[in-house]
């Protein structure tokens, strides 16, 4: 009996020593991941590095990897053998897809991002069953040029282009959820974000000078609602100073968003 106790003992010391396993993100999409027009941003591993540092500050154990190619959707990227062999290099905690920006809208075509989104969902599952899905939502362009020309005209401004974009991605966490209750499928609500901000807080600039990508500040939401999304916790008290000082979102800009993220994602 004591040595039973002895055992008992190592054991719970054992696993009490043990570091817990980190998680392993996979990021799957474009510009709007990597970060084009944010030089600083780009550079130092986009959306998915701000993410990162975001987690550790905040306590989590992660590890990301991305697989990124500019202007290119959902389709490409499943016939592209990187995306097979970055899906088979381990089993992932969730993987992140982002889907280019207008094909979940009227301008672009919706049953194709469904189709895709099911079949990635199935690609997943072959090597990672207990992989969770976050379904990157993005933002509307801004009003301008994209909204008076083929294919932008379909739609009558940003507020009609979001509209399509959360009722799309929302639909297709719908439809994944339904075909596999025992996994996690949600949705990131960037583009909800994206307008949240341009009504409360129209000072801080999230769009690019090309009025389609994002600003560092832009990007910097798009991480906060990841991670509220991934790990359901706060994004308040994250981190305003990235890779090593290289970027700093101002105090006030980064109390806004972070508020921003916690409205979005339900977490205040």
């Amino acid at each position: 009996m004591i040595l039973l106790r002895y055992a008992f003992c190592w054991l719970l010391v054992a696993a009490a020593s043990c570091p817990a396993r980190a998680d392993d993100i996979l990021f799957i999409g474009n510009s709007f991941t990597f970060g084009a027009l944010a030089p600083v941003v780009r550079l130092n591993g986009g959306v998915p590095g701000l993410f990162a540092e975001i987690a550790v500050a905040k306590g989590k154990q992660v590890i990301t990897s991305a697989v990124t190619a500019g202007g290119k959707d959902w389709s490409y990227h499943l016939a592209q053998p990187a995306t097979d062999k970055a899906l088979d290099a381990k089993a992932w905690t969730w993987v992140v897809l982002q889907d280019y920006s207008s094909r979940p809208t009227r301008a672009g075509d919706v049953e194709q991002f469904m189709h895709d989104g099911e079949t990635f969902s199935n690609r997943i599952a072959q090597t990672s069953p207990q992989a969770g899905i976050i379904l990157y939502e993005t933002w509307a362009r801004p009003p301008g040029p994209f909204y008076q020309t083929p294919p932008g005209n379909a739609l009558s401004g940003p507020q009609q282009m979001m509209e399509d974009l959360h009722q799309s991605y929302a639909r297709l966490c719908d439809n994944l959820t339904a075909r596999n209750k025992y996994r996690e499928v949600r949705v990131a609500q960037v583009g909800t974000a994206f307008a949240r901000c341009a009504t409360e807080a129209p000072a801080i600039n999230l769009n690019a000078i090309d009025q389609h990508h994002a600003t560092a500040e832009g990007y910097y939401l798009a991480a906060l609602v990841i991670y509220e999304t991934v790990y359901h916790d706060s994004a308040r008290g994250a981190p305003i100073r990235f890779f090593h000082d290289a970027l700093t979102i101002p105090t006030t800009d980064a109390d806004k968003l972070q508020a921003i993220a916690d409205e979005v994602a339900g977490q205040r």
